[in-house]
C-alpha cells in the first residue's frame, strides 16, 4: 500500500469523518432543519453499510485502498457502492494494482480546479464480477483516456467504455 496506516492513524481518520457528520447533524438540528438532519443520518447509515460490505468482500488490499483513498490528498474524490457480494475467485493483488493504476492515470488527466468525483460500483457474483467506474469532473484529454483504455483492452483487460465525454466517463470492467 502507498500508505501504511497504523491503528491509531486509521482511528483518527475515521473519528474525524464521524465527527464531521455529527457536526452536520447538530448544526441542522440547531437550525430546526430536522429533515436535513435525518438525511445526514440516513447517508451515514448507507456509508456504514457499504463499508461493512466492502470489508467482507475478501479482497483486503482493494478494500483497504478504497476505504482509505480519501484520507490522502487527491484530485478525485472517491466513493463506492457494493451492489452484490457473492463468493468469488478474484485476484486481490491484480485488482488492487489495476484500480490504483487507473486512478493514478485519471488523476494525471483531470483539471485540478474543479470537483472531480469517481464512484466505483462493485457487483460481485459467482458467474461474473463487474466494477463500474463512473467519473464526473473535467478531463484534460478524452483521447488520452480512450487510448489508455484501448491499450488496456489490447493487454487482455475486459473493459467496456460506456461513455466518454470531457465531463463524464463510465467504464465497465469485467473481472474473472
Amino acid at each position: 500500500m502507498s500508505e501504511n496506516w497504523g491503528v491509531v492513524e486509521a482511528l483518527r481518520h475515521a473519528r474525524h469523518d464521524w465527527m464531521n457528520d455529527l457536526q452536520l447533524i447538530k448544526g441542522n438540528l440547531d437550525l430546526g432543519r430536522v429533515e436535513r438532519a435525518n438525511q445526514v443520518i440516513e447517508e451515514m447509515v448507507l456509508v456504514a453499510q457499504n463499508e461493512s460490505k466492502l470489508s467482507n468482500v475478501k479482497l483486503p488490499l482493494l478494500a483497504e485502498w478504497i476505504l482509505t483513498y480519501n484520507w490522502s490528498r487527491h484530485l478525485i474524490k472517491l466513493d463506492f457502492e457494493v451492489l452484490r457480494l457473492e463468493p468469488h475467485r478474484l485476484e486481490d493483488k491484480r485488482l488492487y494494482n489495476w484500480c490504483k493504476e487507473f486512478l493514478e492515470f485519471l488523476e494525471s488527466n483531470v483539471m485540478n480546479n474543479v470537483e472531480n468525483q469517481l464512484s466505483i460500483i462493485l457487483d460481485i457474483t459467482k458467474e461474473q464480477s463487474r466494477f463500474i467506474f463512473d467519473f464526473t469532473g473535467i478531463l484534460k484529454s478524452t483521447s488520452l483516456v480512450e487510448d489508455w483504455i484501448k491499450n488496456q483492452q489490447s493487454n487482455g483487460e475486459n473493459i467496456e467504455l460506456e461513455q466518454l465525454q470531457e465531463e463524464v466517463l463510465v467504464v465497465h470492467v469485467i473481472a474473472e
